[in-house]
């Protein structure tokens, strides 16, 4: 049986798009200078090389900062990089076949929509569980729709692992979403789009503090 994730408050996701630079690495910096223990990098357009430079550096980051550092979707760049895992979406590799290509000591978290969803992930081979979009979100082109927060309350209440928040989480959103009974809440633009990545990193974790 494998031991229960702990994850931090705040999960926050990279975006080189939305934050406007270049690489992945200089956003990790920030985050890890604002307290961020555990960040997942999402990246569907840099071509595989370029990126697996970038995530090499922030591996090496990572490991010498105890941080924890998820890939999204590619299980290749994550075994070629030194990552600690993956998280996987519906349309992408099933978490069974990622398990077999990761092996027992990587992370792998999946994303999750509906009550139905969640419920079929709690079976999966994974150790945590995004649930959402929680509010309106403007990061993905084709969102799924609103979930809310009753039923995150209630996705939370019968998952066997984790439960992530994700979708329009910012300062204000941090303590409905824990209370909710989410570990962790996610957040990509209001981190992303700050002039100051490292302090609004720090102003996220001092939300989750005053819940």
């Amino acid at each position: 049986m494998r031991k229960k994730l702990l994850l931090p408050p705040i999960y926050p996701i990279t975006d080189k798009r939305v934050a406007q630079r270049h690489d992945h690495y200089g956003i990790l910096t920030e985050l890890v200078r604002g307290g961020a223990r555990f960040v997942q990098i999402r990246d569907k357009d840099t071509p595989a090389q370029e990126l697996l430079t970038d995530l090499r550096r922030c591996a090496e980051l990572a490991s010498n900062k105890n941080v924890t550092l998820i890939l999204n979707d590619r299980c290749d760049l994550v075994l070629s990089s030194g990552l600690n895992g993956v998280h996987l979406g519906q349309d992408d590799l099933p978490p069974t076949d990622a398990r077999s290509i990761l092996g027992n000591k990587s992370i792998i978290g999946f994303s999750t929509h509906s009550l139905s969803q969640a419920r079929q992930a709690s079976s999966l081979p994974i150790q945590y569980m995004g649930f959402g979009p929680i509010f309106r979100t403007l990061t993905k082109v084709n969102p799924s729709p609103v979930v809310g927060l009753k039923k995150l309350e209630r996705a939370c209440a019968q998952s066997s692992v984790p439960v992530v928040a994700i979708g329009g989480i910012g300062l204000k959103q941090v303590r409905d979403v824990l209370n909710a009974g989410a570990a962790s809440a996610a957040v990509i633009s209001a981190l992303m789009q700050a002039e100051d990545i490292a302090k609004k990193m720090e102003d996220f974790l001092e939300a989750a503090r005053e819940r």
